[in-house]
């Protein structure tokens, strides 16, 4: 820092969007720096900040001075800040918001890591065999603890010895002893980050494997930036190909980040890694604590950890010597944050640190976003195909079986074809398991009126209320608002008996009990994986065959590795192809072909039987060969003839108020006012409702904006008036629909 520089601008963590100027007391002149933490004086309080800049002067007199310094260093490095401007540019969001992101709330409120007692031993391997067989006949529980400390050299925390029946006086007698020591460490759940793993060698690749790998660790080298899109058939080894290129990074000192989709998939990607590399791992997810978050973060900022796994906002990870980038299910909607700002894209996000940071990316499906693919067709991104399964296990056989006809020869309403029941039956008496896919949460999806035929709705949402059977709830999945199922109709009054209609994925699973009493399940959504380490329960449960069946929503699509999965039933398939939006398509024949791939992945054959009333759809049938050439063909066109994404940029407005009137009145003149302003590459289409027209007592209006540049038209859209209503821009949005 310079001599003159005296004043820095302070962005507060909230309320103000604009940085207030403050002195820099002498003592700390030296060290102060941009990405600071500090905290200043705001009126009669203390307000925790960033530093934002630092002049030499100010337009304002009598200025404070920085009451405290929060961090010893900045929590910034240049290249995030490059990335951090870049984002605010783009996703029209104050500089503010966007700290938030790059700067999480357990640094920002100062939350330290738990700390507790861990115990090792203090003596040599051979003196504590010793001692352990001289205790063991009169002092037995003292002979427990230290043989559970020679079988985990390293040592453990007090809590986990407690839980093995060890007590604390135990513990202090060997330590009187000197034999065994303590000391106050951050402590880190188990997470499968404490677990012994047996340690695997790198697998031998097959050609295509190698060639996609001799590319990334040539961009490794010569240290430049390049985008390695990995297009591979799901089974085909893109695991391996990250592992064996983070090896390589490590190699040269360098760190690497992994992003998953879905928390779901941390502890399987933890237990590969864990296998692998003795290198320790942090791992940054919104289910740990903000203990464990910030532990994982000052690991990373240290360099202690240069291993990061996470979902999308690991992106951010604070990582000094960054080499390579791994995006894995880039095509997954997860990665887009859809519910406050900014509505940033983790996949397009970690595209641009990668440039900034001038290092290798590398972004994997078996179904590649159009976008993405586009890309690599027009040789914006380096091409990689892996065409077959890495092992010899075959790609599943797909079988479609028509609804219609089945409801038929069962007389009525079922869930399942005697296809799938006799598919079921099989596995259960090979000893094998069976997935099944049922994207739709609840018992039962509405409770309507048999007299005037009305459903039961949120009083806050524009949406049925879907009825819980666990819970004896009806329950809003839009605002979550929960009531008991109705005994008389909300609308005409009358008492007459209510009726549920539609099923969800608890009716399936109690239909399944009901036609097989002994079967075993397990099910994953959103009902069942609320609690902290869930996800791994269930993972570890279905892994460890403690059940038979795992009936999932859209969770169970990604990327699960079940070695005894040889059957995945998928249940109402055509549901998703009825909502009006662009990517309907897109999205049908990804998590399809997905969820279809978790079938036969190791040595015995798999079989997968897609449920439909819509046989002949053309979409289904593209997923159902797993043909994604033949479906990218006919997508990518559509998008051309329409002028939608990857050929245009989209931008949505969207306006929210307590009244209708207003929300669509301001829509429809900040649309006015845009479509007297833009340019000629820029074209602004009407204002209709949102898909979901009322959330939250709000009423949502909203119109799109087609652009072949992003920044002028933000730009356009930040000078206009702020209107009165709620005012949402999202660039690049998922869905045009909701």
């Amino acid at each position: 820092m310079s001599d003159s520089a005296k004043i820095v601008e302070v962005l507060l963590d909230h309320n103000l969007q604009k940085p207030l100027d403050y002195l820099i007391p002498d003592e700390w002149s030296q060290v102060v720096a941009v990405g600071m933490r500090v905290e200043v004086p705001v009126k009669t309080t203390l307000r925790k900040g960033t530093i934002f800049k630092i002049r030499s002067h100010s337009s304002f007199s009598n200025l404070r001075s920085i009451s405290r310094l929060l961090s010893e260093k900045e929590e910034l490095s240049d290249s995030m800040w490059q990335l951090a401007n870049w984002m605010s540019r783009y996703y029209a969001t104050p500089f503010q918001r966007i700290l938030q992101c790059f700067i999480p709330a357990n640094i920002r409120r100062e939350i330290k890591p738990q700390k507790r007692l861990f115990i090792s031993l203090n003596v040599a391997h051979e003196r504590a065999l010793k001692t352990c067989s001289e205790l063991q006949l009169e002092y037995p529980e003292e002979a427990k603890l230290l043989q559970i400390l020679l079988n985990i050299p390293k040592g453990c925390f007090l809590v986990d010895l407690e839980e093995k029946g060890i007590s604390k006086q135990v513990i202090e007698k060997l330590k009187r002893k000197k034999i065994i020591k303590s000391q106050s460490i951050a402590y880190e759940p188990d997470l499968l980050l404490e677990e012994e793993f047996f340690q695997t060698s790198p697998k031998t690749l097959n050609l295509e494997q190698k060639n996609c790998l001799d590319a990334i660790e040539t961009s490794l080298l010569e240290k430049s930036f390049c985008v390695h899109l990995i297009q591979g058939v799901t089974g085909s080894g893109k695991t391996e190909i990250y592992l064996q290129a983070i090896q390589k990074t490590l190699e040269l000192g360098l760190g690497a980040i992994l992003l998953v989709p879905e928390i779901a998939l941390t502890s399987q990607t933890i237990e590969r890694f864990r296998s692998r590399f003795s290198e320790k791992i942090a791992v940054l997810h919104h289910k740990r604590s903000f203990g464990e978050r910030t532990l994982a973060w000052e690991d990373l900022k240290n360099e202690k950890a240069r291993i990061a796994i996470g979902a999308r906002s690991a992106i951010f990870a604070p990582m000094p010597k960054l080499g390579l980038i791994i995006v894995d299910e880039e095509h997954d909607a997860s990665y887009k944050q859809g519910e406050e700002a900014p509505f940033y894209h983790a996949r397009n996000v970690a595209v641009m640190r990668a440039h900034i940071e001038k290092i290798p990316i590398v972004l994997g499906s078996a179904t590649p976003s159009i976008e993405s693919r586009h890309n690599a067709t027009i040789g914006k991104y380096k091409f990689h195909t892996l065409a077959s399964r890495a092992t010899k296990a075959s790609l599943p056989k797909v079988r479609i079986i028509d609804m219609k006809k089945a409801f038929e020869m069962q007389g009525g309403f079922t869930h399942f074809s005697s296809e799938l029941l006799e598919g079921i039956k099989e596995r259960i008496s090979r000893g094998e398991q069976t997935l099944l896919f049922f994207n739709r949460r609840g018992f039962h999806r509405l409770q309507i009126c048999s007299v005037c035929q009305e459903a039961v709705k949120c009083p806050h949402c524009d949406l049925g209320l879907t009825f819980h059977r666990a819970s004896n709830l009806l329950c809003c999945h839009l605002c979550d608002f929960h009531q008991e199922p109705r005994r008389k109709c909300p609308k005409c009054g009358s008492f007459d008996p209510l009726e549920f209609k539609g099923f969800g994925i608890e009716h399936a699973e109690r239909a399944l009990h009901a036609i097989f009493p002994d079967i075993r399940t397990l099910r994953m959504d959103r009902d069942t994986t609320s609690r902290k380490d869930s996800h791994e329960e269930i993972f570890k449960q279905f892994r460890s065959h403690k059940a038979d069946v795992l009936i999932g929503t859209q969770m169970i699509a990604k990327g699960f590795h079940f070695p005894s999965v040889t059957l995945v039933g998928i249940l109402n398939a055509d549901a998703p192809l009825n909502i009006p939006d662009f990517r309907s398509s897109e999205n049908i024949f990804q998590i399809l072909t997905q969820v279809a791939g978790r079938s036969g992945r190791s040595e015995l054959e798999g079989e997968v039987i897609l449920q439909t009333f819509l046989p002949d759809h053309p979409v289904l049938k593209l997923a159902a060969a797993q043909d994604y050439e033949a479906f990218f063909l006919k997508e990518i066109e559509e998008r051309r003839l329409f002028n939608f994404p990857p050929f245009t940029h989209l931008i949505k407005c969207a306006f929210f108020s307590k009244e209708a009137k207003t929300a669509e009145e301001t829509a429809n003149s900040v649309q006015h006012t845009l479509t007297q302003k833009a340019p000629s590459f820029a074209q602004i289409l009407p204002v209709t409702a949102a898909g979901h027209p009322k959330v939250k007592d709000l009423y949502r209006f909203q119109f799109l904006i087609k652009t072949s540049k992003v920044d002028p038209i933000v730009a356009l859209l930040q000078e206009i008036e702020k209107p009165k209503t709620q005012m949402k821009i999202d660039v690049d949005p998922l869905s045009t629909f909701f």
